[in-house]
């Protein structure tokens, strides 16, 4: 079962998008768990929750304390065998009370139109974002297991949002989560944004990875 090192930061940042020609601003939300506690449950993020199918919260790992099987790819410092991949310090993981159905990670405000996660995995991976209309769209990774983090994005369809997103390993809780980003609001000082074009989806994902860097760099 794997175990990662989490902490916590939400940072409003903006993304420039380039839709129809023109260049339009989108606020955006980040979450590098940088300020976590190795261990300890990650219940100190205002304005979403991450608990299993069993009611408990998910933990925040610090890779440096060397308790875990990881590698950071940006720092490129590797722990034990280095079989999962991460930024930084810190990750979250699922813990033990978890089971193959996955964890929830569930918005006080149901405005969202996408998200992204980093994922490492021992297996097949799959993020399922449950909307406000009824419906789920769900996309899936290839096991990325002692290679780099990889990262999984969803984009609702026009005027639908995002309730909860689940995310679940194929090989049950042998996964972790790093550099989650989306624009739901309410999320610590983070300003409501605006919602990208469908086409846009990988551009504002792309703006976003690149800014974490900057930020991580900002920190150290």
């Amino acid at each position: 079962m794997l175990l990662k090192k989490m902490g916590k930061i939400v940072v409003a940042i903006a993304c420039v998008l380039l839709i129809g020609g023109s260049l339009q601003s989108a606020g955006a939300f980040t979450l590098t768990f940088e300020d976590g506690v190795n261990g300890m449950p990650v219940t100190d993020i205002d304005g979403v929750s991450f608990k299993d199918f069993n009611g408990y919260d998910a933990i925040y790992g610090d890779s440096s304390t060397g308790r875990y099987a990881t590698h950071s790819d940006d720092l490129n410092l590797s722990y034990k065998d280095a079989a999962y991949h991460h930024n930084g310090y810190f990750w979250l993981w699922a813990g033990n009370h978890a089971d193959a159905r996955g964890l929830v990670v569930d918005f006080t405000n149901d405005d969202g139109t996408w998200f992204t996660t980093g994922y490492s995995s021992y297996g097949i991976f799959q993020m399922d974002a449950y909307l406000t209309d009824g419906t789920r769209i769900s996309v899936t990774g290839e096991s990325n297991y002692s290679s780099p983090m990889d990262y999984l994005t969803l984009c609702t369809p026009e005027n639908i949002f995002i309730d909860y997103v689940v995310l679940m390993g194929e090989n049950g809780n042998n996964w972790l989560v790093d550099d989650m980003s989306g624009d739901t609001s309410g999320i610590d000082p983070d300003p409501p944004a605006t919602t990208p074009e469908p086409g846009t989806c990988r551009l504002l994902f792309l703006g976003v990875t690149g800014l974490l860097g900057i930020i991580r760099k900002a920190r150290q």
